[in-house]
């Protein structure tokens, strides 16, 4: 059984939801696919595993000024916390087929992860410290500047 990819939306600003194209077959195994340039608003430049974490530690807590990325929990599951300054979801990723695409300026935490969880994440640029956000309220006041006073 072949299952098309569909794209679903978030109440945070960008953060876009992936049920993945994907066969089902009993016999021979299940398969998942994604097309970057159809479906993915980037070709990555940068892939990542994270794993091994303890199910009470957190991973990312920052935003990128830049850089875009789609997550994907390929074994067991974790869960993923997006937030725009205004808006926040919260996911459970628990099956390779499932990922979010986490667009720039919008601050990412994943944590509750499984024993088994590895997380892939796929980047739209290679590391760049400087692209981080890693301070909360440093996020905040740059999606949220401050009006200025009239004259």
């Amino acid at each position: 059984m072949i299952h098309e990819t569909t794209i679903g939306k978030c109440s945070v600003r960008g953060v876009r939801l992936f049920e993945m194209r994907h066969v089902l077959d009993p016999l021979r195994g299940n398969l998942t696919a994604l097309e970057f340039a159809r479906e993915l608003p980037f070709v990555p430049q940068r892939i990542f595993l994270t794993y091994g974490i303890p199910s009470e530690s957190t991973r990312g807590e920052h935003a990128h000024r830049s850089c875009e990325q789609f997550l994907v929990c390929v074994h067991g599951e974790c869960h993923l916390m997006v937030d725009d300054g205004k808006n926040r979801e919260e996911f459970c990723l628990n099956r390779p087929t499932f990922g979010v695409l986490v667009p720039p300026m919008v601050w990412a935490l994943e944590h509750l992860h499984s024993p088994d969880s590895v997380l892939m994440v796929l980047a739209s640029r290679p590391y760049e410290t400087d692209d981080y956000i890693r301070d909360y309220q440093e996020f905040v006041s740059a999606v949220n500047p401050e009006p200025r006073p009239s004259p």
